[in-house]
């Protein structure tokens, strides 16, 4: 697509300018594969509409989290990056940052939540990065990732509160225009925030007509909860099983370009509505998906977004990274249930 497009007001609000994100689409291309768009039949049926899923599962570390992870590095100085790179990841992060560490031959530190899937961490450590278990959370494994980086000099490469995450994920909606120039709806999973804020930066650029929603899991409404106090705010428990987006506050940087650019109501998906949406993209798109990943599916499924009837919706898989122990349970669960 063109990059023709009116300057808009809200530009001047945002901490994220175009040239970043041309920056950073420039060194995507060059170093991460091009996922590709698929169209769902059956989805398309149920729904009146045309849809399509963005398969960053398919990403070279499962997960389209490594965008922001190589942005990140690479914008950096050299000679701070080559210190030793340290993040806090619930796992996709800390895998990408991990995976571009090891291309660049510099040493990695990733600090993960408990609660952090053990398949995640082994393919962490595949990377021959260094795994540090720390915190109930994402929140207090961040402080720990922040504390080392200050003892040790190590630079800090944040998963989703960092102007150039925000816009190395915008990449994502500029590579679905460029396939899909004709996309009416685009329906992404949000966690800490920097896909949506990076996709909301391209509509607002490239096709203002562009409806954009929001899904979020019941479990960790950091989202919701920071639009209804006007600032990032920490929700009191994470109960998800989506590791993906299961972090207890959204990111000060994406949440500047959110508030000013998200319209209409932040949908909220259980689990099991994910799990729906992982058994859907398995055994309707031959696509395996973790429950991140099929939060914007799930929303479709179960007819929480309206107006899809005559329009191309697009959905982004988010990751695909779950263990085999996992997987099976879930589609178990929906064998059992008759789905």
């Amino acid at each position: 697509m063109a990059e023709k497009a009116r300057v808009l007001p809200q530009e001047e609000l945002s901490p994220v300018t175009w040239s970043m994100i041309q920056v950073a689409r420039n060194l995507i291309k060059s170093h991460l594969v091009r996922t590709p768009l698929v169209y769902d039949e059956h989805l398309s049926c149920r729904t009146g509409g045309s849809v399509w899923h963005k398969l960053e599962s398919l990403q070279v570390t499962g997960s389209f989290k490594v965008r922001g992870a190589l942005v990140k590095v690479l914008t950096s100085p050299p000679e701070k990056r080559m210190g030793g790179l340290v993040c806090a990841s619930t796992g996709n992060h800390g895998r990408g940052l991990a995976y571009v560490a090891q291309k660049l031959g510099i040493r990695a530190w990733i600090v993960v939540p408990e609660r952090t899937p053990a398949n995640k961490i082994e393919a962490i450590r595949e990377l021959n990065a260094s795994v540090v278990i720390w915190g109930r959370d994402y929140g207090e494994a961040e402080e720990k990732a922040f504390a080392l980086a200050k003892e040790r000099g190590f630079l800090f490469c944040p998963s989703f509160d960092d102007r150039w995450v925000v816009a190395a994920h915008a990449s994502v909606l500029w590579e679905i225009l460029e396939d899909c120039p004709d996309a009416d709806l685009l329906v992404v999973p949000v966690g800490g925030g920097a896909l949506l804020a990076g996709c909301l930066l391209v509509r607002d650029r490239l096709k203002p007509s562009l409806g954009v929603v929001a899904v979020e899991a019941i479990g960790s409404p950091a989202l919701t909860s920071a639009l209804e106090c006007g600032e990032p705010e920490r929700v009191r428990e994470v109960t998800t099983s989506a590791d993906g987006i299961a972090v207890p506050q959204i990111g000060r940087t994406p949440f500047e370009v959110i508030a000013h650019r998200l319209a209409g109501p932040v949908i909220k998906v259980s689990d099991e509505e994910m799990e729906e949406g992982m058994a859907h993209l398995i055994g309707r798109v031959r696509v395996v998906a973790e429950h991140a990943g099929a939060a914007a599916v799930g929303a479709l499924l179960t007819g929480r977004i309206e107006g899809t009837e005559g329009r191309t919706v697009i959905t982004v898989v988010t990751g695909g990274n779950i263990g085999w122990n996992r997987l099976l349970s879930v589609l178990s669960k929906r064998i059992g249930d008759g789905s």
